[in-house]
């Protein structure tokens, strides 16, 4: 048994589905659960039928409402579906859930997180009926598993917790009568339900998550994540064009990828395959044929290796806060004093660095900004700079390997840079620098670092571009 997830990408039109449902169909032997996203783009839709609907702009919203609708009876007239009647009732009732999500927001007066997370899991509803409607024509028995029935959480909207335990059971006596009898499953990604029954979602991203939750909770040795590139990359190819194609990653590095800004992955999806030492494979659904990056406990480095930089990710839309007082100096109590702060408002610190009477830390989230920012003021004298961004190098073994900071920094001379970062991990050294410089910092980095010679067995020779 494997878990196989689908993201919006590679469910975009009607032809990329029946690829999907190619793919599913040769790993039938392996006997796969499918974990699927929305239509691509349709997410984005129910976020901004959200905002309008909030908003009161009944004419707006109902306009985009029926294209949502559109796109999705467009998809099922090409894919020769909709004369199933089974699909066709159920595609009805996926009409219904929207309208009565939207309804319920206009009723409120307002968007709370509740209704909003009630909207955006329609979409994919669709995907994960559509898929089997699409694979009983190919002669494929499959069936949807409603994720909102298998996963259970808490009710923190729009970033639940899973439940792990109690929605084994459920995934356990569900998922695998099905596979026995020869059935493929398919769950939504992203969406699970509290004990109230409500539904929730874990978080934009969350359906990498998905798949490895429920790959734990089935116990599964491997996961594959379908995309639109061909595996974990050692740079954005939107900024390297000459970016290449790992092979091997261990948890950790791709961990340290996922959280500081590589698309590829949902930070939150290894740890459920650490803690049940899966592995999970990155591939290419418009490239099905080529093996992508296995990420896994251990990745294989040759000792000569050992040491080099082997992506480099970044993160966008950061803000660093500085904050200065000389209370600090030989004082104890002060940081907890500061971080109960950003506790109390729930938003995260990324990177922190440190002096006698002067902190600086960086934050994604400004959501909380405005009352954050006089609560340090009390104790501290602040300052804010936005339009900052994080550069992450990753690779096993940095921490050990002499120089590296100096290189770095050496080929950087002509940058601001705001913090630096290195200690807390064996293979992460990561600094903060203007957004604006990225287009020009990132390719000399990778120009540097990946035209020495590489570990064949580890990073492909050949660059390597989106589909």
């Amino acid at each position: 048994m494997m878990v196989m997830k689908f993201g919006g990408t590679s469910l975009g039109t009607a032809e990329a589905i029946r690829r999907v449902c190619r793919i599913i169909q040769s790993r039938t032997p392996q006997q796969p659960v499918v974990v699927a996203s929305a239509v691509g783009g349709i997410t984005n839709k129910l976020v901004q039928l959200a905002k309008l609907a909030g908003a009161g702009e009944k004419e707006q919203a109902a306009a985009l409402l029926d294209e949502i609708v559109a796109q999705h009876e467009r998809i099922v007239a090409e894919l020769f579906i909709n004369d199933d009647l089974t699909y066709s009732a159920v595609f009805h009732v996926g009409i219904e859930m929207l309208h009565t999500a939207t309804n319920d927001i206009f009723a409120n007066g307002e968007v709370n997180d509740e209704l909003y997370d009630a909207l955006i899991s329609v979409g994919e509803f669709f995907t994960a009926n559509m898929l089997p409607a699409v694979l009983n024509k190919m002669g494929i028995s499959s069936v949807m598993a409603d994720a909102r029935k298998l996963l259970l959480t808490d009710a923190s909207f729009g970033a639940a917790r899973p439940l792990f335990d109690e929605s084994k059971e459920r995934v356990i006596a569900t998922i695998l009568p099905l596979v026995d009898q020869g059935v493929v499953p398919v769950l939504q990604g992203f969406i699970g339900s509290d004990r109230q029954g409500r539904t929730t979602t874990l978080g934009r991203g969350g359906s990498d998550y998905s798949a490895t939750l429920f790959g734990a909770m089935l116990g599964v040795s491997t996961v594959e994540i379908w995309s639109d590139v061909d595996g974990v990359l050692t740079a954005d190819p939107s900024l390297v064009k000459e970016a290449r194609r790992i092979r091997y990653m261990s948890f950790h590095e791709a961990a340290e990828l996922a959280y500081f800004g590589a698309k590829v992955l949902h930070p939150a999806t290894l740890a459920p395959a650490v803690e049940h030492h899966m592995t999970v494979v990155v591939l290419n659904s418009m490239n099905p044929d080529f093996d992508g990056t296995a990420i896994s406990s251990t990745s294989p480095v040759d000792p000569l290796h050992e040491g080099r930089v082997k992506s480099i990710a970044y993160k966008e839309n950061l803000t660093v806060i500085t904050v200065t007082s000389s209370r600090m100096l030989m004082a104890y109590g002060f940081m907890a004093q500061l971080f109960a702060v950003f506790d109390e408002y729930q938003t995260a610190v990324d990177l922190v660095s440190t002096s006698e009477v002067t902190l600086s830390l960086t934050i994604d989230n400004t959501k909380n900004l405005s009352a954050i920012i006089p609560r340090l003021e009390k104790f501290a004298q602040v300052r804010v700079e936005e339009k900052k961004a994080i550069v992450c190098l990753v690779g096993e073994g940095l921490k050990r390997t002499k120089g590296i900071p100096g290189r770095i920094f050496g080929l950087l001379q002509d940058t601001h840079i705001y913090l630096i970062s290195q200690g807390a991990s064996e293979i992460n050294l990561s600094f903060v620098i203007d957004e604006k410089d990225l287009p020009r910092v990132i390719p000399r980095l990778h120009r540097y670092f990946f035209s020495q010679e590489l570990d064949r067995h580890v990073v492909t020779a050949d660059a390597v571009r989106p589909s």
